[in-house]
């Protein structure tokens, strides 16, 4: 179809935002459609060659751009990416698949799959999705890397996710490699359970318990979060050290302006935290405090105050921020509210929309059947007839 004779033409300095058009006038000391500077007074060639570079007439356009179609169940026109949209990858009605093991995305026109972590495609087949898992004695850790009959898949560390075959010097399978020299549940054996107490007769001193040393139960020691800062062993582990004076250990202090809380994000550990302008939300943990350093300012789960919650929102496309400490409504990127009713939410979609094209009241030109791809109207190049016409 041609483009609309009766609209006006778009010259390139009008389009700069306008989709897929961009033009640079490399001429030294002049502007788009200035003509250039001349030399040489009465003198000059009059009969010299113009400039080829002409400045190229765009005109609205009801023409998809390359990648972009109109579906059966399309809403506007050029409204679907075929590069990119998971429900018409390629083709329309082209969806990619779901599974519980894989997640699909559409990339360049081509259903992709990638794997959660600790799952493997190995043989390769979309419809069972990653159907083999890491620890697997065929595929230890990854496809094809099988493990002798010896050595099975493990856990190379119960509190951490690699796995290798048999286990790393130094441990020994007990429902996982396990270091017996200090593991109170395995000590020197599998399932040798160290009693904190020590057993019958033995001392007891304050926040200290006993456990595996040297393949051996019964060795004291201090309890989490404390330590024995004046080596005295009738008062025990006499120190706490989740304290701003001993934060993780004997004699550290914490910077003026900051104070010591587990942290959550560093396996309970103690620190110096919360600097600045952050505050620290508290929650107990095992009868210290753990911190979350947040600021109140723009932090949505503890807006204004700890623990005050930026609610989802219940309308389409938008959603709830903190803004200077206070909860607000926004809409989400590419959507807008253009009746300004939040009952519907952020109801126009501003990528495809050709009457709110980009934004609320961008009329695209509905005569020419202009569409809106990617927030912009779209135009193509006037041929010199329509040109000719669209300018008288």
């Amino acid at each position: 179809m041609r483009p609309s004779k009766v609209v006006a033409v778009v010259t390139v300095a009008a389009m700069a935002a306008a989709w897929g058009c961009s033009r640079t006038d490399e001429r030294l000391g002049s502007e788009i459609g200035a003509p250039p500077a001349q030399f040489g007074g009465m003198d000059a060639e009059p009969d010299a060659e113009p400039d080829p570079r002409e400045l190229i007439a765009y005109c609205p356009s009801n023409k998809c751009p390359p990648g972009w179609t109109t579906c059966p169940g399309s809403r506007f026109p050029c409204d679907v990416n075929l590069r990119v949209d998971p429900n018409n990858c390629g083709a329309c009605g082209n969806a990619c698949p779901t599974t519980s093991a894989g997640i699909f995305s559409c990339v360049e026109g081509t259903c992709g799959m990638t794997c959660p972590t600790s799952l493997f495609d190995c043989d390769g087949l979309v419809d069972n999705g990653c159907e083999t898992s890491a620890s697997n004695d065929l595929n230890c850790g990854a496809c094809g890397n099988a493990c002798p009959a010896d050595k099975p898949c493990l856990l190379q560390d119960p509190s951490k996710p690699d796995v290798g075959c048999g286990c790393p010097p130094g441990k020994v399978n007990c429902a996982g490699c396990r270091d017996m020299t200090a593991d109170d549940q395995h000590c020197g054996a599998c399932d040798n359970q160290c009693d904190p107490t020590g057993g019958p007769g033995a001392p007891q001193y304050p926040n200290m318990v006993y456990g595996c040393s040297q393949s051996e139960c019964g060795h004291a020691r201090c309890k989490p979060y404390f330590q024995d800062c004046d080596s005295e062993k009738e008062n025990g582990c006499e120190t706490s050290i989740v304290t701003d004076d001993n934060c993780g250990g004997c004699g550290n202090v914490c910077p003026a302006g900051q104070h010591c809380y587990l942290n959550p994000e560093n396996n309970e550990m103690p620190e110096c935290l919360c600097a600045g302008d952050l505050t620290p939300c508290l929650r107990p943990y095992e009868g210290h405090s753990e911190a979350q350093c947040v600021d109140l300012k723009s932090d949505a789960k503890n807006c204004g105050a700890c623990g005050v919650v930026c609610e989802a929102a219940a309308s389409p496309w938008m959603r709830r921020d903190c803004d200077y400490g206070t909860c607000v409504s926004r809409c989400e990127e590419n959507h807008a509210d253009c009746n300004g009713n939040e009952a519907d939410g952020c109801e126009i979609d501003t990528r495809s929309d050709p009457r709110n094209c980009g934004g609320c009241g961008i009329v695209c030109d509905a005569v020419a059947g202009q569409a809106c791809v990617a927030g912009k109207c779209v135009v193509e190049p006037c041929d010199q007839l329509d040109a000719g016409e669209a300018t008288r």
